[in-house]
C-alpha cells in the first residue's frame, strides 16, 4: 500500500485514539470493566445459545441469551451483598473499631514475652522500630480491608458508569470481533495476519488469567475463612475476605494477608501465632505448587523479578490497584514485545 493520504489518514486515527487515551485515562476504566466484564459473561451467553440450539430453539436471537446471563450475574451478585458483602461490612466495622486494643495487647503480650525469654537487651531503637512496624501494619491493613469494600461501590461511583458499563459490555460480547476486525482494517492489509495473531494472543491470555484469579481469590477466601474459624481467630470473614483480595497481588499479597491473622494470634498467645503460621505455610505451599498450576497453567510465563519489579512500580504509581493489575500488564506486554521482537517472523507477505 502507498504512503498515500488514505495511509496517513489511518495512523492519524491511530494516534488521536493514543491522544485521548493518555488525556482522558478516566474512560480506561469504564471499557476495562466492560472487558472484564465481557470475558467472564460471555462463555455463559455462548453455553446458553449451545443449549437453545440442541433443543431446536436456535431462532432465539443472541442478544437474548446475553441477557440472560446479565441476570444470572446480577442474581450472583445480589446473593454476595445479601449473604457475604452486609455480614463483611459489619464485622468489618468491628475489626476497625477493635484495632487500637488488638495492637495494645500485642505490645503487652511482647513484654510478657520479653520478660519469659529474656530478651530485655534488646536494643531500645529495636523496640521502637517494633512499635512503628505494628502501628504501621494496623492502619495498612485498615487501608487493604477498606479497599474491598470501596472496590465493590467504586465503579458505581456516577449514574453514568451504572448505565454505560452493561451497554459498552453488551456490545464487547456481541461485537467484539467486529471491533477488532475494524482496528485492524486501519493498517495495511500485510499486517492484518500479524494484528489478528496478536489480538487472539492478547485476549487468550487475558481471559485466562481473569478467569484463574477470579476462582483463585474465591478459593482462598473460603480457606482462610475456615481455618480462622477453626483455630478461632477474630474477624474470620474480614481475614478470608482479605486473603482473597491480596491473592490479586503475586508473590508479597500473601505475605501481607498473613500478617493481621498471624498478629490477632499472637494477641491470643504465642502457641496461637504458631498455629496460625503453620497454617499459613500450609495454605501457601499448597497454592503455589498444585492450585495455581492447575488454574493459571503457563498462562502467565513471566520471570519472578520482573513481577515483583512489575508489582512495586504498580504500587508506586497507583497504589493497590497498581500492585493488582500489574501481572496481567506484564503479560500483555510480553506478547507484544515477543510481536515486535519477531515481527518479520509473523508479518505476512
Amino acid at each position: 500500500m502507498k504512503k498515500g493520504a488514505q495511509f496517513w489518514l489511518r495512523i492519524a486515527s491511530v494516534l488521536f485514539l493514543g491522544v485521548i487515551v493518555f488525556l482522558v485515562p478516566a474512560i480506561l476504566f469504564p471499557f476495562g470493566l466492560s472487558l472484564i466484564l465481557a470475558i467472564l459473561l460471555k462463555p455463559m451467553a455462548d453455553w446458553f445459545r449451545r443449549m437453545a440450539v440442541r433443543t431446536g430453539a436456535s431462532r432465539i436471537p443472541y442478544d437474548l441469551w446475553i441477557a440472560l446471563s446479565f441476570i444470572v450475574f446480577a442474581a450472583v451478585l445480589y446473593l454476595i451483598a445479601a449473604h457475604v458483602l452486609v455480614p463483611f461490612i459489619k464485622e468489618f466495622k468491628e475489626f476497625a473499631a477493635s484495632v487500637p486494643g488488638i495492637i495494645d495487647n500485642i505490645r503487652l503480650t511482647l513484654q510478657r514475652l520479653e520478660v519469659q525469654y529474656q530478651l530485655s537487651a534488646m536494643p531500645p531503637e529495636m523496640k521502637q522500630l517494633v512499635a512503628n512496624t505494628l502501628e504501621k501494619i494496623g492502619s495498612y491493613t485498615l487501608q487493604l480491608a477498606s479497599v474491598s469494600v470501596s472496590a465493590v461501590f467504586s465503579f458505581a461511583g456516577t449514574m453514568v458508569e451504572l448505565i454505560i458499563v452493561p451497554i459498552i459490555t453488551f456490545y464487547m460480547i456481541k461485537k467484539g470481533d467486529i471491533f477488532c476486525e475494524t482496528f485492524i482494517a486501519l493498517f495495511p492489509e500485510s499486517y492484518s495476519s500479524h494484528l489478528r495473531t496478536l489480538f487472539h494472543e492478547i485476549h487468550y491470555v487475558l481471559s485466562a488469567y481473569i478467569r484463574g484469579q477470579l476462582a483463585l481469590c474465591v478459593l482462598m477466601s473460603a480457606v482462610v475463612f475456615v481455618g480462622m474459624m477453626a483455630l478461632g481467630i477474630p474477624y474470620p470473614l474480614v481475614i478470608g475476605l482479605l486473603a482473597g483480595l491480596v491473592e490479586m497481588i503475586p508473590i508479597l499479597g500473601p505475605i501481607i494477608g498473613a500478617v493481621p491473622p498471624v498478629l490477632l494470634g499472637l494477641s491470643q498467645g504465642s502457641a496461637v501465632m504458631v498455629k496460625v503460621i503453620l497454617f499459613y505455610v500450609i495454605v501457601q505451599q499448597l497454592d503455589s505448587h498444585l492450585v495455581m498450576p492447575k488454574l493459571m497453567g503457563s498462562i502467565i510465563n513471566v520471570h519472578p523479578v520482573a513481577i515483583i519489579l512489575g508489582v512495586l512500580v504498580g504500587g508506586h504509581l497507583y497504589g493497590i490497584v497498581g500492585m493488582m493489575i500489574a501481572v496481567p500488564l506484564l503479560a500483555v506486554l510480553q506478547v507484544l514485545l515477543k510481536h515486535m521482537w519477531f515481527y518479520d517472523r509473523y508479518r505476512a507477505g
